[in-house]
C-alpha cells in the first residue's frame, strides 16, 4: 500500500497567507464590532434589527476569523467575510461613519490576506502553467460579483424595519400584490447567490440559479423593455442586467476553481459524490491522486 500523502489535501497547503497575521483581522473586526455598538446604541444611527445585523454579524465574522481562518484558511476567509460584508452594507445603508470607517480598514486587512495568499500560491500554480494563475483571476471576480449581492439583500432582509417596508412597495409597484412575501423571496435568493457564487458553494447549481433569478428578476424590473444601454430612462435597458446573466450563468459550465468551499470539500473527501456535479465539470487538478 503506498503511504504517499493526499495531493488533495497537500495542495491546499499554499492556500493561506505567508507574512499577513490573523490578529490584524481580528483586531479590526473587534473594532469594527464597537463601532456598530457605539452606532446602534449609543448615537443612536443604526435603528430596531438592523442594529442586531450589524453587531451580530460582526461577531460572527469575528469567531469565524478566530477559531475557524487559521486551520482552515479558505473556508475562514470566505465565510466570515459574508456576513462581516453585510454588517458594513447595512452600516451604509444608515449612515454609521464608524461603522463604515472601521469595515473599510477590515476590508482592507481582509484584501492583504487574499493578496498574500494569492502571492503564496503563485509559485505552485506556476507549475500548472497558464490555468493555475488563471483560477486566481477567476476567484477573484468570483468573490466580488458573489458578494455584490450583499447590496440587494442586505436593504430588504437585514436593513429594519423602514427599509424592509419600503422594499416592500417598491415590488408592489413591480406589479407584485404582496410585497413584504416578494421582497423575502427575492432576498433569499439573493443570499442564496452570494453564498454559492461568492463562496462558492454548489458552484455550478448557484450559478444557473443565479442566472435564471436575474431573468425573472429583471422581467418584473422591465429593463427588457427599455432598449440596450444601462442609462436608458426610466429604469435602464438590459445591459447590466445581462452582463449579470452571463456572469453567473458561465459558472454552471466548470465550477468555481480551487479559492473556494467546493473543491476544500471536495478535496478533503466531505462532499458527497451525488452533488459533486452541482460543484465542478469533471475531475478537478485536487482530486487527480489519492494517499
Amino acid at each position: 500500500m503506498s503511504m504517499k500523502p493526499n495531493i488533495s489535501v497537500l495542495s491546499f497547503a499554499a492556500l493561506s497567507p505567508r507574512y499577513v497575521p490573523f490578529w490584524l483581522l481580528w483586531i479590526a473586526l473587534a473594532v469594527s464590532t464597537l463601532a456598530m455598538i457605539y452606532s446602534a446604541f449609543v448615537v443612536p444611527i443604526i435603528p430596531d434589527f438592523a442594529r442586531f445585523s450589524t453587531i451580530g454579524m460582526d461577531v460572527i465574522a469575528l469567531s469565524i476569523a478566530v477559531f475557524i481562518m487559521p486551520r482552515y484558511f479558505v473556508v475562514g476567509f470566505l465565510t466570515s467575510m459574508l456576513p462581516f460584508v453585510i454588517s458594513w452594507r447595512v452600516a451604509a445603508i444608515h449612515g454609521s461613519f464608524l461603522g463604515m470607517a472601521s469595515s473599510t480598514v477590515v476590508m482592507l486587512v481582509y484584501l492583504a490576506l487574499y493578496v498574500d495568499c494569492l502571492v503564496h500560491d503563485w509559485v505552485p500554480a506556476r507549475v500548472s502553467g497558464w490555468n493555475g494563475h488563471l483560477q486566481w483571476q477567476i476567484a477573484t471576480i468570483r468573490i466580488y460579483f458573489g458578494f455584490d449581492m450583499v447590496g440587494h439583500f442586505a436593504e430588504k432582509l437585514f436593513a429594519g424595519i423602514d427599509s424592509f417596508h419600503h422594499m416592500s412597495q417598491v415590488f408592489v409597484g413591480f406589479g407584485l400584490s404582496s410585497g413584504g412575501t416578494a421582497v423575502i423571496v427575492a432576498g433569499l435568493c439573493e443570499l442564496a447567490i452570494a453564498i454559492g457564487v461568492g463562496m462558492g458553494f454548489l458552484t455550478r447549481l448557484a450559478g444557473g440559479g443565479a442566472a435564471l433569478y436575474y431573468v425573472i428578476a429583471n422581467q418584473y424590473g422591465r429593463h427588457f423593455e427599455d432598449g440596450f444601454t444601462w442609462n436608458n430612462a426610466p429604469v435602464g435597458g438590459w445591459e447590466y442586467p445581462m452582463l449579470m446573466i452571463v456572469f453567473f450563468a458561465s459558472f454552471s459550465i466548470a465550477g468555481a476553481g480551487k479559492f473556494s468551499i467546493d473543491a476544500w470539500l471536495i478535496a478533503h473527501g466531505w462532499m458527497p459524490r451525488f452533488l459533486r456535479p452541482f460543484c465542478v465539470s469533471g475531475q478537478p487538478d485536487y482530486v487527480r491522486v489519492k494517499g
